[in-house]
């Protein structure tokens, strides 16, 4: 039995998180934090931040089939491979080292930009 076509789920935050759309969250039990390095593996992607007082709509990695919005922290071009930013946005993939790939922008971008990208399961590199 199908029971979601589009994993977007509603998550406490664990603090204001109505200014952080398109970051990733980790779990922190069974509530949405900011991710805090590289390395981690995140859940998903803020598409509405709430403050603790509400929920946050995170779109699931591996189980949104559609597109979101991502916050980034340097200079993307279109349809680079992204990975995470200690902050919980992405950069583009330095494609050695230890950090999680999180997904595929669909176009260019600058710091502090939202830009369209496909999201998937995180792909934990070391």
């Amino acid at each position: 039995m199908q029971i979601k076509t589009n994993a977007i789920l509603a998550l406490t935050p664990t603090a204001d998180h109505s200014d952080k759309e398109g970051y990733f969250v980790k779990n922190s039990s069974g509530s949405a934090a900011l991710v805090t390095a590289t390395t981690d593996v995140p859940i998903g992607v803020i598409v509405d931040g709430e403050d603790t007082a509400g929920k946050d709509s995170v779109a699931i990695c591996g189980g949104f089939a559609g597109t979101v919005y991502v916050k980034l922290s340097g200079t993307v071009a279109q349809f680079a491979n992204l990975q995470l930013a200690a902050d919980g946005s992405c950069i583009t993939d330095a494609g050695t080292g230890a950090r999680t790939i999180v997904g595929r922008t669909m176009q260019a971008g600058v710091s502090g930009d939202l830009v369209e990208a496909v999201v998937h399961l995180a792909d934990p590199r070391t």
